[in-house]
C-alpha cells in the first residue's frame, strides 16, 4: 500500500515540485508526473498477466485527464483525474444497487471461503441482504461526495497545495468508509443471530 501512495501520489508530486522550481509549466509538470502511475499499472499488468478493474479504470481516467489536460492547457482538468476516478467508482457502487447483490456482496465474497458462506446468508438472512444494500448505498454516496469535493477544491488551492490534499482525502475516505463499512457489518450480523 505504502509504495502504491508513494509511486502514485509522491513521486508525481515531487516531480511536480521539481519541474515547476526549473520554470516548467504547471500543465507539462503534471502530465510528466503522470508517468509514474501509469507505468506503475503497466508493470502491475505485465507482472500479473491480469487485467483489474481499478487498473483500468486508474489508467482511463488517468490518460483522459492527460489529454484533456494538454489539449486545453488546463491544470484543472489534469487534477481532476482522481475526482473521476473516485467519481465513477461511487457510480458502480450506486448501479450495482439495481443489480441481483449489490457491488459490497462481491467485494465481500471474493474468497472462495467466503462465497459460500456469503451466498448461504443472502438466501436466508434478511438483515443480511439489507446490510449488503445499505454499505453499498454509504460507499456510493461517500465516494461521490469525495469526489465533488475535490473539484469544488481545485480552483480553490494552489496546485501544490491541492495535490497532497488530494491524497489525504482519498485516502481518508476509503479508510473512513472501511471501518465503517466492518463496524456497521459486524453489528447488523450480530443482531441477526
Amino acid at each position: 500500500m505504502w509504495k502504491d501512495i508513494l509511486v502514485s501520489a509522491g513521486l508525481p508530486y515531487l516531480t511536480f515540485l521539481y519541474l515547476t522550481s526549473q520554470g516548467v509549466p504547471t500543465v507539462t509538470a503534471l502530465a510528466v508526473g503522470a508517468i509514474f502511475p501509469i507505468g506503475s499499472i503497466v508493470i502491475a499488468f505485465v507482472r500479473s498477466r491480469r487485467i483489474q478493474a481499478i487498473g483500468i479504470l486508474t489508467l482511463s481516467a488517468t490518460l483522459a485527464s492527460l489529454i484533456a489536460s494538454l489539449y486545453f492547457n488546463s491544470a484543472y482538468l489534469a487534477l481532476a483525474k482522481g475526482s473521476l476516478i473516485t467519481g465513477c467508482i461511487g457510480l458502480v457502487f450506486g448501479l450495482s444497487l439495481f443489480a441481483k447483490r449489490p457491488l459490497i456482496f462481491y467485494l465481500e465474497s471474493s474468497y472462495a471461503e467466503g462465497r459460500a458462506r456469503a451466498e448461504t446468508l443472502w438466501q436466508t438472512t434478511p438483515q443480511f441482504r439489507k446490510a449488503m444494500r445499505m454499505i453499498t448505498a454509504v460507499w456510493c454516496i461517500g465516494l461521490m461526495s469525495e469526489a465533488i469535493a475535490r473539484l469544488v477544491l481545485i480552483p480553490l488551492m494552489p496546485v501544490d497545495v491541492f495535490l497532497p490534499v488530494s491524497e489525504v482525502m482519498w485516502i481518508a475516505c476509503f479508510g473512513l468508509l472501511m471501518v465503517w463499512s466492518y463496524r456497521y457489518g459486524r453489528s447488523k450480523m450480530a443482531k441477526a443471530t
